[in-house]
C-alpha cells in the first residue's frame, strides 16, 4: 500500500518550540502570491488592450497588417481571449491558494489546529503530543511556474495523515539533518525515514552518533566486512591512494528515451539545414545571422548530447567522498562530502521521477547518487561505500 503523506501549504514554513506557546501559519507566502496576482493581471490587461485594438493606431500607421498578407495561423482574437483568460486564471489561482491556510498553535503538550479550506468552514482539531509516532524527513518535488524544485518537509508523524504537524519545510536543504534531528531531540521522538527496505525508525539515544559509530555500536559491523563481487555495470579502480568507482555506462529511464527521440528529430532539422545551407543563406540578407544560429543550435545539441549519456563516479580520497558526473572525456564535481561527517547512507525514493537514489546525509545537506540506477546496483554502492567508511 503507498504511503499517504499530507500536502503542506507553504513553501518557507517553521514552528519555532524555543518559546511555548508557539504558534505558525502553513500558508503560501505573500512575497509568492503578490507577484502571481500581478503578473495574472498584467496579462489579461494586454489581452484586452491587444483585442480593442489598442497596439494598432490606424490613424498613425504604427502597425498595419497589408490586406494581401497571408492570414496567422492563430488570429490575434483567439490569442487575445487566451491572454485574458490565462491572466485571470493566474490571477485567480494565487488569491485561492492563500485563502487556504493552517494555523498551529502548541503549548508544550498539546496541538491545537485550525485548517481553512477553499469553501466551507474552519476545521479544528487537537492531539496530544504523546500520539505522535516520531519525526519524518522527507523531500517532495514541485513545480513552480518554469521552476523545478525539491521541497525538503520535517514533520511530526501521526497515523492519520490529516493530523501530521509540519515543523520545517524549505527548498534550501542546507543543515536539514541538525534541523531534524534538533526536533527529534526536543520531541523525544525517534526519527522516521522511508527506505528501500521499509521504514527506518532510529531513537533519540542514537542520534548523536556518527554512520560509523552508529554501526558499530548496533552490531552491525559484520555485515558490511565482506562485499559482494563488483557488479558489471561498474568499472573499480586504486591508485594514487584514492578509491575509484565508476559507472560503465550511462542509465536511462523512460524520460531519457523521450528525451532522445526529441534529439533525434531536432539532429536531423539540424542536418537539413546544414545540406541546404547555401539556399537558406541566399535567402537571408545577412549570412551571419544564419550561421550565428547554426552555431548556436550545434553548441546546444552537443550539450544536451553530453547530458543525456552522463557517467557517474565515485572518489573516496583524504577521508572524502567526491560524486562526479563524467561527460564523455570531461568531469564536473557534483558532491564534495566529508566521512566524518555522514549520518546516514540509505536509499530513497526520488519526488522527481519516482525511482531510487542513494542519499549520503551529513549534517549539511542531501548528497544524490545513482538517480537511474537498478536498485540492485545502488544497494551494492551503499555496502560499498559503507565498507570503505568502516575500514
Amino acid at each position: 500500500m503507498k504511503q499517504r503523506f499530507p500536502k503542506h501549504l507553504s513553501y518557507n514554513y517553521k514552528l519555532d518550540i524555543e518559546d511555548l506557546p508557539a504558534k505558525a501559519d502553513d500558508r503560501l507566502s505573500l512575497r509568492v502570491v503578490i507577484p502571481g496576482i500581478v503578473i495574472g493581471l498584467l496579462m489579461a490587461l494586454l489581452g484586452v488592450l491587444e483585442l480593442n485594438n489598442t497596439l494598432f493606431d490606424e490613424a498613425k500607421s504604427v502597425y498595419k497588417i497589408a490586406k494581401d498578407a497571408t492570414p496567422p495561423l492563430i488570429s490575434h482574437t483567439f490569442a487575445d481571449y487566451s491572454f485574458i483568460i490565462i491572466g485571470l486564471m493566474i490571477a485567480a489561482g494565487a488569491i485561492i491558494a492563500h485563502i487556504r491556510y493552517k494555523k498551529i498553535y502548541f503549548n508544550g503538550r498539546i496541538f491545537d489546529v485550525d485548517f481553512k479550506g477553499v469553501f466551507g468552514e474552519v476545521e479544528m482539531f487537537s492531539e496530544n503530543l504523546r500520539n505522535y509516532r516520531g519525526v519524518r524527513m522527507r523531500i517532495e518535488f514541485f513545480q513552480f511556474g518554469i521552476l523545478t524544485k525539491n521541497k525538503y518537509i520535517i514533520e511530526l508523524e501521526h497515523i492519520d495523515p490529516g493530523k501530521t504537524i509540519p515543523l520545517y519545510i524549505s527548498t534550501d536543504g542546507n543543515g536539514i539533518y541538525d534541523i531534524w534531528h534538533y526536533y527529534a531531540k526536543r520531541f523525544a521522538k525517534p526519527t522516521i525515514m522511508d527506505t528501500d527496505e521499509g521504514l527506518k525508525v532510529v531513537e533519540t539515544k542514537d542520534l548523536n552518533k556518527s554512520l560509523k559509530n552508529f554501526i558499530i555500536s548496533s552490531g552491525q559491523a559484520s555485515s558490511y566486512m565482506v562485499i559482494p563481487p563488483l557488479p558489471k555495470a561498474f568499472k573499480y579502480a586504486q591508485r594514487d591512494g584514492k578509491t575509484i568507482l565508476v559507472a560503465r555506462k550511462a542509465f536511462w529511464d523512460i524520460l531519457s528515451f523521450i528525451v532522445a527521440v526529441w534529439l533525434a528529430v531536432y539532429a536531423a532539422v539540424l542536418g537539413v539545414v546544414f545540406y541546404n545551407y547555401e539556399k537558406i543563406s541566399a535567402m537571408i540578407e545577412s549570412s551571419w545571422k544564419l550561421n550565428f544560429g547554426l552555431g548556436v543550435a550545434s553548441v546546444l545539441l552537443v550539450f544536451c548530447l553530453l547530458w543525456l549519456f552522463r557517467r557517474e563516479k565515485i572518489v573516496i580520497k583524504n577521508n572524502r567522498i567526491i560524486l562526479i558526473y563524467k561527460f564523455f572525456l570531461l568531469s564536473r564535481k557534483n558532491d564534495d562530502v566529508e566521512i566524518e561527517r555522514i549520518k546516514d547512507i540509505e536509499i530513497m525514493l526520488s519526488p522527481v521521477n519516482n525511482r531510487y537514489y542513494l542519499a549520503l546525509i551529513s549534517q549539511y545537506s542531501v548528497a544524490a547518487f545513482g538517480v537511474k540506477m537498478p536498485l540492485e546496483n545502488l544497494r551494492w554502492v551503499k555496502k560499498f561505500l559503507i565498507h570503505e567508511i568502516l575500514k
